[in-house]
């Protein structure tokens, strides 16, 4: 089988196949086959959708070779089987070792929002669309419970799922106890309870890629792509509802990736991506105090001592940098990519807030 790298870099060395790799693409297929729709309930036949139900989920990795074929392993257990997958790779070596399932899509771009968008762009044709991290780890009916929630409320054009155990928000969490909290909340049966949102948490999403009019992630959100996620919540606010849904289940485990945190850098996005979502007119003024005050004044905080007191001094640079450029009307939030990695002595950890956010 041969596999067709595709990347969204255009022309040139960036742009060109890489390699062949044991997979090969296969066309989306239409819903109405899936082996995991309940007898007598074909989500395709639902009242919002005019064309065959396809489905595709991307995720996008970097450097985690061996979270990502964890997560894509999960994926061929889920209930719902007609999908298809989209990896969003820097380069090849943060694939998954050996061959990856027959009609894997392979795309190539750099920064969480352009390899989201690279994925987007390989599936065109898909009417839903997941995102996932990956270190989360996904309840085999996710996907189902979600087609089935989007066939029964056609006026919610995202949803994202409930978060047993969040390792974002504290210590990581192990895969076994990840397992294990899966299968127990799967004993129970579906409650079909779900609440409206404001947001989708970016570990875990779905939606209507058919009703919201090509909406993308802002690619001007480089590396981290800090608030992506929010401001993708936003966009999507603007074609209908969004819902937080109960019956798709995950564990986010929050595995850290070892490497040394480029502070300073964060700090730049922790101050100028709210400052340039405002801007654009994606977050009004109130979301972007609430998403820039509590952070850079926890900084400036911890920086005059204590065990975090070098790094935080790290972020109080960054967030000074984009201050400086924010009231000079300079909204650039790629310039990140212009700051030194790191003059840190020693590796900081994200401390999250509630959301799963670093704070």
């Amino acid at each position: 089988m041969v596999h067709r790298w595709i990347s969204s870099a255009g022309p040139g060395p960036e742009g060109t196949a890489l390699s062949d790799h044991p997979a090969r693409r296969r066309p989306l297929v239409p819903g109405s086959t899936n082996r995991g729709t309940r007898a007598g309930h074909d989500p395709a036949e639902g009242p919002r959708q005019t064309r065959p139900l396809r489905v595709a989920v991307v995720l996008a990795s970097a450097n985690r070779p061996d979270l990502l074929g964890e997560v894509v392993a999960d994926l061929q257990r889920q209930t719902w089987r007609d999908f298809t997958l989209v990896l969003s790779v820097p380069d090849e070596s943060s694939l998954p070792a050996g061959p990856l399932p027959e009609g894997t899509v392979v795309v190539h771009d750099r920064g969480l929002a352009a390899q989201r968008n690279a994925g987007l762009a390989a599936v065109p044709e898909a009417t839903h669309v997941f995102c996932f991290d990956d270190d989360a780890v996904v309840r085999e009916d996710f996907l189902e419970r979600a087609v089935l929630f989007f066939a029964a409320h056609p006026e919610v054009v995202a949803l994202t799922g409930q978060v047993l155990l969040d390792g974002a928000a504290g210590d990581e969490i192990p895969r076994d106890e990840a397992d294990q909290a899966l299968a127990a909340s799967s004993a129970a049966p579906p409650s079909g309870r779900w609440t409206p949102s404001r947001e989708l948490y970016g570990c875990n999403f779905a939606f209507r890629a058919d009703a919201v009019g090509g909406e993308r992630f802002d690619a001007r959100l480089p590396l981290y792509s800090w608030l992506e996620d929010h401001d993708f919540a936003r966009r999507l606010m603007r074609h209908g509802a969004l819902a937080k849904v109960d019956d798709c289940v995950i564990v986010h485990r929050g595995v850290k990736s070892g490497g040394r945190m480029a502070h300073e850098r964060l700090g730049y996005s922790q101050v100028m991506n709210p400052a340039y979502l405002h801007h654009v007119g994606s977050f009004p003024l109130w979301l972007t105090v609430y998403e820039t005050l509590p952070r850079t004044t926890k900084n400036v905080v911890r920086a005059v001592r204590g065990p975090e007191a070098e790094w935080r001094r790290e972020r109080v640079r960054g967030n000074a940098r984009a201050m400086g450029d924010v009231l000079r009307r300079r909204f650039t939030p790629e310039r990140i990519l212009d700051l030194p990695l790191s003059r840190d002595r020693r590796a900081g950890r994200l401390t999250p807030d509630s959301s799963g956010r670093p704070r």
